[in-house]
């Protein structure tokens, strides 16, 4: 594998990016109880009654565009924790999506951008407006990666996701939300070979996988849009690390929340029995 494909598997890996409001919880945003779930549809329904609503909203789009990829990734089997494991994500052919699903997401995501560059440009330090930015290059990063498999543009994006995050975290530390992606990055980068760290760190990717591990337990136990994807990898992390003993309470706690989420009953099957 390349260098720069091997930079652009650690800036993607397993959850992407997250489509969230700084100011709301998941529970007040009915299309994400679906969107859990796995009942995109459902999700997608009430994402496009929302953004009827509140065509203003920036983040009504960014969660359109994300329910419209994850629908398709499920569907092609690539949102399971042994998918993301092994090599079977970067060689997996590029995803499938129908005209129609292609011009949304990107009608969307344009939508989010020019929304979210007008409020900066009012003010520039309007953190919700930064996130929401982060949030749709974020997800475009995964579009290029994934379907278009546009490895050098994709890494593009998703560091300036990062940059954007970093700084929502610089003006509002207290925002732990805004410090995902960055956890995921300090793992999946501090986990690469020696070789690939330094090179990385001459490029301006730098990685800690004991921060990234302490970043997402900050954001799971923390934050409020982000908790539950925060859960999500740090089960992942743990049964990558060879702990599913401490992945099972996280699983248990999920599975309870998104009862109808087949995948998430599967993966705490497998914690349990690898704990045993």
């Amino acid at each position: 594998m390349g260098f720069e494909k091997t930079l652009a598997v650690a800036a993607l890996a397993l959850p992407m990016m997250f489509a969230g409001s700084l100011h709301e919880t998941v529970a007040a945003q009915p299309g994400f109880t679906h969107f859990y779930n796995l009942e995109y549809d459902e999700a997608l329904a009430e994402f496009s009654a929302e953004a009827e609503r509140a065509p203003s909203n920036p983040d009504v789009y960014n969660h359109i565009a994300q329910t419209i990829l994850y629908r398709e990734m499920y569907r092609a089997g690539m949102l399971s924790s042994d998918f993301f494991g092994g090599t079977k994500f970067v060689h997996q052919p590029k995803l499938p999506l129908s005209e129609a699903d292609e011009n949304r997401f990107h009608d969307s995501l344009n939508r989010a951008i020019g929304l979210c560059q007008e409020r900066l440009a009012a003010k520039p330090e309007d953190t919700g407006a930064l996130y929401s930015l982060g949030v749709a290059y974020g997800l475009r990063g995964n579009y290029l990666f994934i379907v278009k498999k546009a490895w050098v543009d994709a890494l593009k994006d998703v560091s300036e996701a990062r940059k954007l995050h970093r700084r929502v975290t610089e003006l509002d530390p207290g925002l732990v939300d805004a410090k995902l992606t960055q956890g995921v990055n300090d793992y999946i980068v501090g986990s690469l070979p020696l070789r690939w760290k330094l090179f990385g760190f001459l490029g301006g990717f730098r990685g800690d996988k004991q921060r990234g591990i302490r970043t997402l337990t900050e954001v799971a136990t923390q934050g409020r849009i982000n908790r539950a994807d925060a859960m999500l990898l740090l089960a992942a992390v743990y049964l990558r690390e060879k702990q599913p003993g401490d992945a099972v309470p996280v699983l248990k706690e999920l599975t309870e929340e998104f009862p109808k989420n087949p995948l998430l009953k599967m993966e705490l099957e497998k914690a349990v029995e690898a704990a045993k």
